[in-house]
């Protein structure tokens, strides 16, 4: 009882210092980097253990929702210049990520950058997604993630 107002309390705080996250359904304060590359639709549910690197910009649509331990990176390394790379310096490449509206990203989802998410989708539990995923209201599962099935 006491961790759940503790929890209350904090995701409050969190909206009142972060006023684009004003209209989202927080369950814990979500992990964000580069909050001002972040882009929000409405009535976004984010629960516990999120984790969203925005360096190369993310925007998430409508009514999304992002399950436990969600995993969002818009950057890497460049794996082109790998072979040559120095101590010294590594290539970073940053890609926007775009998820379309009333899209379900399951438990345990990683999201790499550069990829596109078609709207009204499904993301199963512990996929990672490499590439785009296209075609609307399907699901997606594996690793890398692939079209399991149409949605009814």
């Amino acid at each position: 009882m006491i961790g759940r107002i503790f929890r209350k309390i904090k995701t409050t705080v969190f909206k009142l210092f972060n006023p684009r996250f004003s209209k989202a359904v927080l369950f814990e304060v979500p992990r964000v980097y580069y909050k001002k590359r972040l882009t929000l639709g409405r009535k976004i549910h984010i629960n516990d253990n999120v984790f969203i690197n925005a360096v190369g910009g993310v925007t998430l649509g409508d009514y999304c929702v992002l399950s436990h331990g969600v995993t969002i990176v818009s950057t890497g390394l460049d794996t082109a210049t790998w072979t040559s790379r120095t101590e010294d310096h590594d290539s970073h490449i940053d890609k926007p990520i775009v998820i379309g509206d009333n899209v379900w990203l399951g438990a345990n989802t990683v999201v790499c950058a550069g990829v596109t998410i078609a709207k009204n989708s499904i993301v199963g539990a512990g996929a990672v997604v490499t590439k785009d995923l296209t075609e609307e209201g399907c699901l997606y599962g594996g690793v890398p993630a692939r079209k399991i099935r149409e949605l009814d």
